[in-house]
């Protein structure tokens, strides 16, 4: 059995954890199959949406370290970046919205996956917690650049230099975090906002994740003319017509 899944229905990929019996913890094996399936998902054109969920009690406690494999610094980019398929970077890489749904424990690489998405939807029992500093290493998968990003340098440095972990409430409070459900409502409120995503038009929510993803790195200026330039290429698409039309026709009814 792979030990990450991949299923479409309808417009909507569903890439899933599946090591639930080491807490879905990080290995080569599982690094590939992420990586393979967001490569599948961007390949995709009927896809427009991504859930990343994970099974069992944990969405993901960290790098293996009873794998051998994970010690060594060549081993560790291996599974950061392995050259054919894009490991876990794929995800952050996906060019369609990504929503991770995460339960219980998010350690090192999980933290890592969730800010790797879009939007993250986990569950009351969601904890987070960047323990590497204190193994002797540091988070090299987004732990510190996309972590700043988030939520700024008073909890960036919280979590990564005293290791602090976080409840889902105090996540959600930062903006680690979009939203927090009961545990048993994860799946559903995940597919839910997947398909809020999907049913947009495919090239204005390309550009438009873009451009969030580039406004940080951006003067001011900049950022709003690359902006403009992503509003003037779908200014004249025949989507955009025929939904301006409609919203038109349906606030004048």
């Amino acid at each position: 059995m792979p030990i990450v899944s991949y299923d479409v229905t309808g417009s909507i990929a569903r890439v899933t954890l599946d090591r639930a019996d080491s807490l879905n913890a990080v290995n080569a094996e599982l690094t590939r199959g992420v990586g393979r399936a967001f490569t599948q998902a961007t390949a995709d054109s009927s896809v427009r949406a991504v859930v990343l969920a994970a099974n069992g009690r944990a969405f993901c406690a960290g790098a293996d370290l009873k794998d051998p494999t994970t010690h060594s610094g060549d081993d560790l980019l291996a599974h950061l970046e392995p050259p054919e398929c894009g490991g876990l970077e794929a995800v952050a890489a996906c060019p369609k919205p990504v929503v991770v749904a995460a339960q219980g424990w998010c350690v090192g690489a999980g933290v890592e996956l969730v800010l790797s998405a879009d939007i993250a939807v986990v569950a009351e029992n969601a904890k987070f917690f960047l323990p590497q500093v204190a193994l002797g290493i540091v988070p090299g998968a987004g732990g510190m650049s996309r972590l700043l990003r988030k939520i700024g340098p008073t909890w960036a440095y919280r979590m990564v230099m005293l290791g602090e972990k976080l409840p889902a409430e105090t996540a959600q409070r930062i903006g680690l975090v979009s939203e927090v459900v009961a545990d048993e409502e994860l799946a559903e409120r995940a597919t839910e906002i997947a398909e809020i995503l999907a049913a947009a038009p495919p090239a204005a929510q390309r550009l438009a994740k873009e451009s969030l993803l580039q406004a940080a790195d951006l003067p001011l200026t900049a950022a709003l003319r690359a902006d403009q330039y992503r509003l003037f290429m779908l200014s004249d698409t025949a989507e955009k017509k025929e939904r301006h039309a409609a919203f038109a026709a349906e606030r004048t009814a």
